[in-house]
């Protein structure tokens, strides 16, 4: 008797063993799906963006909804909200790079980065997406500029106002910040000068009349953070040393 309920016993043990295994499996799955690092992807804050705190009952927030990029150049919108202290020491302002860690399905991490720690084919694409785009119906540099003019009004806000000018065959591009915004504009400008370096060079190949693109970066007082020209290509010459 003692025997026969021994081995019901493990029968029974080993049967809900058994039923437990697709469950375990289902609930790792799950866990990993969610929980576990699958991939980095990489951001930067574009000049103007809005990260006023907002108040929610878990404190005060900022959400960010942002173009990312992975190693790969791969693109993915990812979006996610920041908790901020009293300090806001965990806002992100305009020019930050954001490293995003990603499961398969959540964001689970997000953390400031330097600019070196940004992948190329990942750079690329934040810059692409920054670069003004082609106006496709303009036939001369003026019409282009015109248009340019036109889109950047629509989103001119008090903090920060941003023109397009030609002047004969330039394009002036004026970004003119609040006065006491000097620490964004200073960010400003380090995060536009790839840009619109990588700007003119894509624009030379569709306005042949075009000769130099000048960027502005000022105060609302006058004061003038950043200018930058951008009309030369680098050229490098090679001399064999003797011997070689």
């Amino acid at each position: 008797m003692k025997n026969k309920r021994k081995t019901w016993l493990i029968i029974t043990v080993a049967a809900v063993a058994l039923a437990s295994v697709p469950v375990i499996l289902f609930a790792k799955r799950y866990y990993d799906f969610r929980y576990v690092l699958d991939e980095y992807y990489y951001t930067i804050v574009p000049g103007g963006y809005d990260i006023t705190p907002y108040r929610d009952r878990g404190g005060r927030l900022t959400d960010y909804t942002l173009m990312c990029y992975n190693a790969d150049g791969e693109a993915r919108e990812l979006s996610f909200s920041v908790l901020i202290d009293a300090h806001q020491s965990d806002l992100y302002p305009p020019g930050t790079f954001i490293r995003v860690s990603m499961s398969k399905q959540l964001v689970i991490g997000r953390r400031a980065v330097d600019k070196s720690d940004v992948p190329e084919a990942a750079m690329a694409g934040i810059l692409a997406d920054l670069a003004p785009s082609l106006a496709s119906s303009a036939s001369s540099l003026a019409e282009y500029a015109a248009a340019r003019a036109r889109v950047l009004a629509a989103n001119n806000t008090a903090a920060l106002s941003v023109s397009c000018s030609v002047d004969g065959s330039v394009l002036v591009y004026k970004y003119v910040y609040a006065p006491d915004s000097k620490e964004s504009a200073e960010a400003a400008a380090d995060l536009l000068d790839p840009v619109y370096y990588v700007q003119f060079r894509s624009d030379k190949d569709a306005f042949s009349e075009l000769t130099a693109i000048v960027l502005e970066v000022a105060l609302a007082d006058g004061t003038v953070v950043f200018s930058q020209q951008y009309d030369k290509r680098v050229v490098f010459d090679y001399e064999l040393a003797d011997g070689y």
